[in-house]
């Protein structure tokens, strides 16, 4: 998924030109407004994320999924669905663009606390230089999320 910036001139031209293709060949597509908190949460908590599942040696998808959500925050995100069909109830995972910014928030510390525990520190959203150098170390072993 790509992210345009439509504030900045070039990026707002590729989006424009992007956008033209998609309408010209009939493509179904999802278009949705990302507020800057957002985009600061969802980055660092994607960049967490990689660089967790690159010390243990799992997929981003497990780490995210199982470990995330199931193992360290299920009160936030298991949640019961009701199949409309059958009345069934059953357990799903909430996605974390549903979760409120507190959730995030104690969702992330709860994280954060937990790769601790297993002997990885992971930093606070302002430590800009150890973010970097994991941005980096996620770029140089991709190929192993």
């Amino acid at each position: 998924m790509a992210v345009y910036d439509l504030s900045n001139e070039l990026r707002r031209a590729q989006f424009q030109k992007r956008a033209r293709l998609l309408v010209e060949n009939g493509r179904f597509v999802e278009l949705k407004e990302l507020t800057n908190r957002s985009l600061r949460q969802n980055s660092y908590l994607h960049l967490l994320l990689n660089y967790y599942a690159l010390n243990f040696g799992y997929t981003l998808e497990y780490t995210k999924r199982h470990i995330f959500k199931i193992i360290v925050n299920p009160k936030i995100y298991i949640i019961e669905r009701v199949n409309e069909q059958t009345g069934e109830i059953y357990k799903d995972l909430k996605s974390t663009a549903k979760a409120t910014k507190a959730e995030l928030i104690t969702s992330i510390d709860r994280f954060k606390d937990h790769a601790a525990k297993g002997g990885l520190t992971l930093p606070d959203s302002d430590n800009v230089q150890y973010l970097r150098e994991i941005r980096q170390s996620i770029e140089q072993h991709k190929q192993y999320l």
